[in-house]
């Protein structure tokens, strides 16, 4: 039996009592481990302690939606990409400038004080610069919604965030529209892909079926996972 591990952060994952209630890339998830016929039960567990239990500990587990880099791959195996996120953004306060083609050098110089996700990885490009930035300038948060506020109230001044989730965030809380807005960066790339990722311990025969059946639902993710979602119903 696999352990499917998951947290709950809209609108990728969803959780209700700890059991799957939705989100995009949960459902697709789901939907690719009911194809792949490997047996498996969904864990509520919190990300920094995900990668601590894959990183000190052998066990028949996953977790869904996680980027791959360089410091994952030393214990854990990654499936084939699941989803494409759209490019980053910076999140800013609705008066403050955002001049055509900005970059993100440009504002870790002009912005000084930004919110982190805590453990969570930008890509390996964006933690390389981020890490390079003194403590004083860097507050950590556990949920995206707590910078947004903090955004919004004028105590942060720039977070980096997914357009997916800020656009998700924005609906849920209709007074950020007018106080928050987002900014285009020109030296992002394309937007990190997500995997299934799998401690060391999951076999790679194991992985192989789940890239088989990652393999027929990438393109349109959110579509197909919910025809073969209505068929487990």
């Amino acid at each position: 039996m696999l352990t499917l591990y998951v947290f709950d952060r809209p609108p990728y994952y969803r959780l209700r009592d700890g059991h799957p209630a939705g989100g995009f890339l949960l459902d697709l998830s789901l939907a690719v481990l009911d194809r792949s016929a490997v047996p498996y039960a969904v864990r509520e567990l919190p990300a920094p302690r995900v990668t601590d239990t894959f990183e000190k500990q052998d066990v028949a587990a996953c977790a869904t939606g996680w980027f791959m880099t360089p410091q994952r791959q030393a214990f854990a195996r990654f499936s084939a990409p699941l989803y494409q996120d759209k490019p980053l953004v910076a999140a800013m306060g609705a008066t403050g400038a955002c001049p055509d083609k900005t970059t993100l050098d440009r504002l870790l110089v002009e912005k000084h004080r930004w919110g982190l996700r805590r453990g969570f990885s930008y890509g390996q490009d964006f933690d390389a610069k981020l890490a390079a930035l003194p403590d004083g300038r860097v507050h950590r948060f556990t949920e995206s919604a707590s910078m947004l506020e903090l955004v919004a109230k004028g105590r942060l001044d720039a977070v980096l965030i997914e357009p997916e989730e800020f656009s998700w965030l924005v609906g849920q809380h209709p007074e950020y529209a007018a106080r928050l807005r987002t900014c285009a960066l020109s030296d992002v790339r394309p937007g990190n892909s997500r995997h299934i990722m799998c401690d060391a311990a999951v076999s790679p025969a194991i992985l192989a079926r789940i890239d088989a059946a990652i393999g027929e639902f990438v393109g349109e993710p959110a579509q197909k996972a919910r025809r073969l979602l209505a068929l487990r119903h």
